[in-house]
């Protein structure tokens, strides 16, 4: 299920609740769902009430050309995809069971191949894409589907839901490697049975799950997972199947997860850290320490061509003294005083 708020906050709020055949069952039975019209095509029917006419032809649309990840888990597979497009707030309770908080604007019955969702007319502001909402919803039921009774595990449910759904941007690997800076990853096992009750630490435990789900279907090629998948559903443990398929624990999985996930999102982390920091340091005092270098060997040089040219040109008086001598008219006879003197014969 995802949560729609009346105002924005800095990450998209993603909280996804479904209901498995390993919760009670909700309160809904198609039969008793009635007023309904039906629009179908492809495996998909899409149930409403006027007036969401263009809206149920548009979520028929869009289920119609969801793709999930993995490919080779395809929504046509399913024996018949049911979506009810709630008019009311009320009708949405019922139909769910009144289990979902009131900013709940969609949600999954996997058993029952079904997803309801709240009409456009009566959520006040959609955070998320409503074409991905449905497509998130449509992943927890592809999934439950394919591993039939199998015990999944939360954050593989969440996680899945929100990789096959592409529901993953900028803003998620920024808030998750903050939470790798700060500490606040919590292992795997402790997320198997549900998420934090608080909103920072289920928004968290989202983003975890859905870089634990990345990490496996990144890492491992096509035949790899399908084995996986044929083995979990074969023996219903999600520990033992990545043991026959991919020769590991779950334990060994989550290790090199959380190896994996350092590289790819903990770039904030090193940005922060202390070797780093060090590191930039020395680059700037190296940088400094160049640039004033070049800079006095900049006035050294200037400071040796200007006394070059200094001793090169003549001093002013010497100048001046030849001057006066080279302007005298020519023909002009040295005055008495400065005839020589003259030579006596012998």
């Amino acid at each position: 299920m995802i949560l729609s708020k009346t105002g924005r906050v800095f990450q998209i709020l993603l909280v996804v609740i479904f209901f498995s055949p390993h919760f009670s069952r909700p309160l809904f039975a198609a039969e008793s769902a009635g007023g309904y019209r039906r629009l179908a095509g492809e495996g998909i029917a899409v149930y409403y009430r006027p007036p969401d006419d263009k809206v149920a032809s548009q979520y028929l649309s869009w289920a119609q050309s969801f793709t999930p990840q993995p490919d080779w888990l395809g929504v046509g597979r399913l024996p018949e995809l049911k979506i009810y497009i709630a008019p009311t707030l009320d009708e949405f309770d019922r139909l769910s069971g009144g289990r979902l908080p009131e900013w709940g604007v969609a949600c999954a019955l996997p058993g029952e191949n079904l997803v309801i969702v709240r009409s456009p007319r009566i959520v006040p502001l959609w955070i998320e894409d409503p074409k991905e909402i449905l497509w998130h919803e449509i992943s927890h039921v592809i999934l439950e589907h394919w591993l039939g009774p199998a015990e999944i595990p939360r954050w593989f449910h969440e996680g899945y839901a929100q990789y096959a759904s592409r529901m993953w941007g900028i803003g998620n690997s920024l808030e998750f490697s903050v939470a790798l800076l700060v500490g606040m990853v919590l292992p795997l096992d402790t997320l198997a049975e549900g998420f934090p009750e608080n909103e920072k630490g289920a928004r968290r435990a989202y983003l975890q799950s859905y870089t634990a789900v990345e990490y496996l279907f990144s890492h491992w090629e096509k035949s790899h997972i399908q084995l996986l998948f044929r083995k979990w559903r074969e023996m219903g443990n999600l520990d033992r199947a990545l043991r026959m398929s991919l020769g590991l624990t779950l334990g060994q999985f989550e290790k090199r997860w959380k190896k994996w996930a350092e590289v790819r999102y903990g770039w904030l982390k090193l940005l922060t850290s202390v070797t780093l920091i060090w590191i930039l340091v020395a680059a700037l005092f190296i940088t400094v320490y160049i640039f004033r270098r070049q800079r006095f060997k900049r006035r050294l040089a200037e400071m040796r061509h200007a006394e070059s040219a200094s001793f090169d040109s003549p001093v002013p008086g010497e100048l001046d003294q030849a001057g006066s001598e080279d302007l005298q008219p020519p023909g002009k006879e040295k005055s008495e005083g400065e005839r020589p003197a003259p030579q006596a014969n012998d």
